[in-house]
C-alpha cells in the first residue's frame, strides 16, 4: 500500500490525533535498558522434554493428525477507503473469493465522515453473521493507509481530507477486540503496514493476521498494491489443494516476496503473521481453508492435512531450498556437543514424529549453560512455544 510516510502532512487537529513527525522516528522506542531483559533471558531455561513437547504442537498446527471438519460458512469483509475501493487488485481478489472459493463476499467503502463509528459498526455486524458460529469463518480484509496516532495505537486513515479538512480516522484498537471475541475463527488479511497490538488472549476461537509489512519499514511506493496481487496470486494456487493453513499461506507469501527483492534489488518489507488468540496456547491451531463446493457431486468434507510434498510450500530459491528460522534454546539440562549425535538424543527426536522431519539441528554449544540452536520452516515457526529460554534468530 501507499507508504505510510506520505501521510506526514496530517495536521494535528485531526479528531484522534496524529503523531508528529518526531513521534514516528521511534515508533516502538522501549524505555526498559535491553541489558536487563537480556539478562533475564539468561536466566531462563527449558526443559528438553518440554521444548519437544512444544515442537511437537508447532508441527501439528500445520500438520494436524485429525483433520478439523470444512467450516460450514466462510464470510470476507473487504474494506477500503474510496480511493482504494477502485483498485483492480481488490477487485481480482474479491473475485477469486466468490467464483474460487465460493465464499460469501462483501466490499465495502469506509466513509469519510463518521468514518470510526461506521467502520465498528459494520464489523459488530460481520461477526454477527451466522449467528457468530464457531463452525463458521470470517475473513476480514483491508487494504489503505495506516498511522500512529497520539497514544501510539494503529489506526486506519484515507490520504483525503474530509469538508472538515480532516484525514478520516478508524483506530484499529477497538476492531482487533472485537474480532478476537468472535465465537468463530478470524482471518485478518492487511495490505497495510502493522505494528503489535496487545492481546489478553480471550479470545473464543483462533484470529490469525497477516499484514504487507511492519509499521515503519519500506513500502513498496513503485507497486502499492503488490501485496494484494501476491494474495491474489497465491490464494488462487492454493486453490488447487485439498485445504491448506494460515501457516502455509504465509510461507508461500513470505518466499514470494524474498525472490522478489532478490531479483529486484528492492528493500521492500517483508509481510508479518501473528496470533493474536488461540484457543489453547498449549496445543496451537493454524486456520485451514478450502475451496467450498456447491456441486452436490462433491463430497462437503475435504481432507485437510495437505503435505509438504503437495505443492503446499514454494521454495524460496532455483536451489529449492525452503526458508527457515533459526531458534536458540537454553536446557535446563546438561548437554554436551557431542551429545548432539547421541543415541539418547535421536530418541528424544524419534519421540516427536511429527516434528522430526522438520527440526534441524544447527549447533549446539555448552559453557554456562546449554545451548541449542534449531532451525523450523517459517510455516512451523510461527507456532513454537512462547518462553522465554526459546529465542527467536530470525530467517536463515
Amino acid at each position: 500500500m501507499t507508504d505510510a510516510r506520505e501521510l506526514e502532512v496530517a495536521t494535528a487537529d485531526d479528531s484522534e490525533g496524529i503523531a508528529s513527525e518526531s513521534e514516528h522516528e521511534y515508533p516502538s522506542r522501549n524505555t526498559t535498558p535491553p541489558s536487563l531483559e537480556e539478562f533475564d533471558r539468561w536466566q531462563a531455561h527449558i526443559g528438553l522434554q518440554k521444548f519437544g513437547e512444544g515442537l511437537n504442537a508447532a508441527a501439528r498446527a500445520i500438520f494436524p493428525r485429525d483433520g478439523r471438519p470444512q467450516y460450514s460458512n466462510v464470510y470476507v469483509l473487504m474494506l477500503s477507503f474510496g480511493e482504494e475501493g477502485t483498485s483492480s487488485g481488490i477487485t481480482n481478489l474479491s473475485s477469486i473469493f466468490k467464483e474460487v472459493y465460493h465464499f460469501d463476499v462483501e466490499v465495502w467503502t469506509i466513509p469519510s465522515e463518521g468514518s470510526k463509528a461506521a467502520t465498528n459498526q459494520k464489523v459488530s455486524q460481520f461477526i454477527g453473521l451466522g449467528g457468530d458460529s464457531y463452525e463458521d469463518l470470517k475473513i476480514v480484509y483491508y487494504a489503505g493507509n495506516a498511522r500512529l496516532i497520539r497514544n501510539k495505537e494503529l489506526a486506519w486513515t484515507s490520504g483525503i481530507k474530509t469538508l472538515s479538512s480532516k484525514y478520516p480516522v478508524v483506530p484499529w484498537k477497538g476492531i482487533q477486540k472485537s474480532l478476537e471475541n468472535a465465537q468463530s475463527d478470524v482471518l485478518i488479511l492487511l495490505d497495510a503496514p502493522f505494528v503489535g497490538v496487545s492481546t489478553a488472549n480471550q479470545g473464543s476461537g483462533v484470529t490469525e493476521l497477516i499484514a504487507a509489512s511492519a509499521f515503519g519499514t519500506v513500502a513498496n511506493a513503485a507497486d502499492p498494491y503488490s501485496f494484494t496481487r501476491d494474495l491474489e496470486t497465491e490464494f488462487r494456487e492454493l486453490s488447487k489443494l485439498p485445504s491448506f493453513s494460515v501457516g502455509n499461506l504465509y510461507h508461500n507469501l513470505f518466499c514470494r516476496i524474498q525472490c522478489r527483492i532478490a531479483e529486484n534489488g528492492t528493500d521492500d518489507g517483508v509481510p508479518l503473521c501473528l496470533q493474536l488468540t488461540q484457543e489453547d496456547l498449549k496445543v496451537p491451531r493454524s486456520i485451514r481453508l478450502s475451496a467450498h463446493q456447491k456441486d452436490a457431486d462433491f463430497p462437503s468434507s475435504l481432507n485437510p492435512t495437505p503435505t509438504v510434498t503437495n505443492g503446499a510450500f514454494r521454495a524460496s530459491s532455483p536451489a529449492g531450498d525452503t526458508p527457515r528460522i533459526a531458534f536458540a534454546i537454553r536446557l535446563k539440562e546438561d548437554f554436551k556437543v557431542g551429545d548432539l549425535s547421541s543415541d539418547l538424543f535421536l530418541e528424544w527426536l524419534r519421540r516427536i514424529p511429527e516434528s522430526v522431519a522438520e527440526v534441524k539441528i544447527e549447533a549446539g554449544f555448552h559453557s554456562y549453560s546449554s545451548l541449542l540452536v534449531v532451525s523450523v520452516p517459517i510455516c512451523m515457526s510461527l507456532y513454537m512455544p512462547k518462553d522465554p529460554a526459546i529465542i527467536n534468530l530470525g530467517p536463515i
